[in-house]
C-alpha cells in the first residue's frame, strides 16, 4: 500500500507534528508499506530525499519567519497541490496539519480521486485568534470559546475548517476530546477514528538519579529544576506560571526552565524582570528534538499550565521519561494522564500550580510514585509500537 502524507513541517524542523509525521512514516516502512512525504522547505534542506525508506518531497517555502503572510500560504499550497497531484497513484492521502497541509490536501483532493484523511490536532480559528490576539479574545476560554466568534477573518476560517469537514473522507482526531469537539461540529461518528499521538520509549525514558545530577552539572543548573517546553502563545499559560513561581520560590530553592520560542516571549521575560526573578528563570529558545530528553530527565517536575491542549506531545515524552507532571485540569491532558498519573491544576490558577509544584519537590515520595505511574502509562498506551498498529488498521480497513 501507498500511503502520502502531506505536511507543513518535517524534521530536521523542529515542531511536534513534524516529528509524529517523521515516526509514523518510518513505522509504515517497517511494516511494508510505500511512504512518501510532501512538506514545506526550509533552508539547508534538499528538496528530496530519502529518509530511513521514506520519499521527501520539499516543495518551495519563502520565508521560515513569515510563512503565515499571504504570500508565503499562496506559494506554499500552490507547489504543495503540484506535488500531492503528482504522486496521485498512492492509495491514501493523510494531511497532518489544518493549516498549510490541511487546506492543500482538500484543493488536491478536487484533482485526484483518493481517500483523503486528515488529522484533527488543534484548531484553525485558536490558532488564529491566539497568533493574532485578536480583540477580546481570551485564551482562557480554551477551544469551546472559539465558537463565539464568526465575524471578520475568524468568521472564514470557521468556514474553511467547515469545509475540511464535508471535504475529507476521514477526520483523525488525536484525542476523545478532540472527536468530542467534532461531533459539536456536525462531523458524524462515522467519518471519525481516533489516532492518538505516541512516543519513542527508548529514546525517552527515566535515568538514575546520579545521571540526574550530571546533567544538571553540565547545564550549569542547581536546585530543583521546573521545566516546560512550549510555544510561547498565549493560550499556554505561561504568564500564570511565572506567577506561580512567587509561590515555589519562597519554599523552594528551584529555577525555572523554559524552552521555546513565540510572540509572547518579550511579554515573559518582562514579568520576570518585574518579579525580580533574575537568573532563576531560564528561557532556552528552540530545543532541538534529540536533546529534549536530557532536558526532560535533568527536570524534577515538568509542568503544563496550557488553557487548551489536544494530546500534546511534549507532555507524552515528559511522562515516557519518568517525570512527575503538574499540568491543567483540561480534556486533551486529562485524557494522558488518566489514573493519577500527574496532579492536576485549575485553569489560570497560578496559586493551585505553585502550590502542586511545592508539594512535588517537597515530597520525595510522592515524586516518585507519580514517575512511575507516568512511565507505565505511556509504555501501555502511547510507545509508537502500539500506535502504528493503529494507524496500520485505519488504512487497511478502509481500502
Amino acid at each position: 500500500m501507498k500511503i502520502c502524507m502531506i505536511a507543513r513541517t518535517y524534521p530536521p524542523r523542529i515542531g511536534g507534528a513534524g516529528s509524529v509525521v517523521q515516526k509514523v512514516s518510518y513505522g509504515l516502512v517497517d511494516k511494508g508499506f510505500d511512504v512518501s512525504v510532501i512538506c514545506s522547505r526550509v533552508k539547508g534542506t534538499p528538496r528530496f530525499e530519502i529518509d530511513k525508506g521514506v520519499s521527501v518531497h520539499r516543495v518551495m517555502n519563502v520565508s521560515d519567519t513569515s510563512e503565515f503572510t499571504f504570500l508565503n500560504l499562496g506559494i506554499s499550497v500552490s507547489s504543495m497541490v503540484r506535488k500531492v497531484v503528482e504522486c496521485g497513484r498512492h492509495d491514501i492521502f493523510h494531511a497532518h496539519d489544518i493549516s498549510v497541509a490541511g487546506f492543500s490536501g482538500g484543493i488536491a483532493k478536487k484533482f485526484v480521486n483518493k481517500p483523503f484523511f486528515l488529522k484533527y490536532g488543534g484548531d484553525l480559528v485558536l490558532e488564529y485568534l491566539s497568533l493574532k490576539k485578536f480583540s477580546g479574545w481570551d485564551p482562557r476560554k480554551g477551544l469551546e470559546g472559539t465558537l463565539e466568534y464568526r465575524g471578520g477573518v475568524a468568521g472564514v476560517l470557521h468556514h474553511i475548517q467547515s469545509w475540511y469537514f464535508r471535504t475529507y473522507d476521514l477526520l483523525l482526531p488525536n484525542s476523545f476530546y478532540g472527536k468530542d469537539f467534532l461531533e459539536e461540529r456536525g462531523v458524524p461518528d462515522c467519518k471519525q477514528r481516533v489516532l492518538v499521538n505516541g512516543v519513542d520509549v527508548d529514546m525517552f525514558y527515566p535515568v538514575d538519579g546520579a545521571e540526574k545530577d550530571e546533567l544538571k552539572e553540565l547545564y550549569g543548573l542547581s536546585g530543583k529544576i521546573i521545566f516546560t517546553a512550549v510555544r510561547l502563545v498565549g493560550w499556554k499559560g505561561i504568564d500564570v506560571l511565572i506567577d506561580a513561581m512567587q509561590v515555589v520560590f519562597s519554599k523552594v530553592d528551584a529555577t525555572l526552565v523554559i524552552a521555546g520560542t513565540g510572540p509572547e516571549e518579550e511579554h515573559l521575560r518582562s514579568m520576570v524582570g518585574k518579579y525580580g526573578f533574575g537568573e532563576k528563570v531560564f528561557f532556552l529558545g528552540d530545543v532541538p528534538r534529540e536533546k529534549m530528553p536530557k532536558y526532560l530527565s535533568l527536570c524534577d517536575v515538568f509542568v503544563l499550565p496550557s488553557y487548551f491542549e489536544m494530546a500534546p506531545n511534549v507532555l507524552l515524552e515528559a511522562m515516557a521519561c519518568g517525570c512527575p507532571c503538574v499540568v491543567s485540569d483540561i480534556g486533551g491532558v486529562r485524557e494522558i494522564v488518566e489514573g493519577d498519573c500527574a496532579l492536576l491544576v485549575n485553569v489560570a490558577d497560578s496559586k493551585d500550580i505553585g502550590s502542586k509544584l511545592v508539594d512535588v519537590l517537597l515530597s520525595p515520595a510522592l515524586a516518585l510514585k507519580l514517575s512511575r505511574r507516568a512511565r507505565r502509562r505511556i509504555v501501555g498506551r502511547y510507545s509508537w509500537k502500539k500506535v502504528i498498529v493503529s494507524y496500520v488498521d485505519v488504512y487497511e480497513s478502509y481500502l
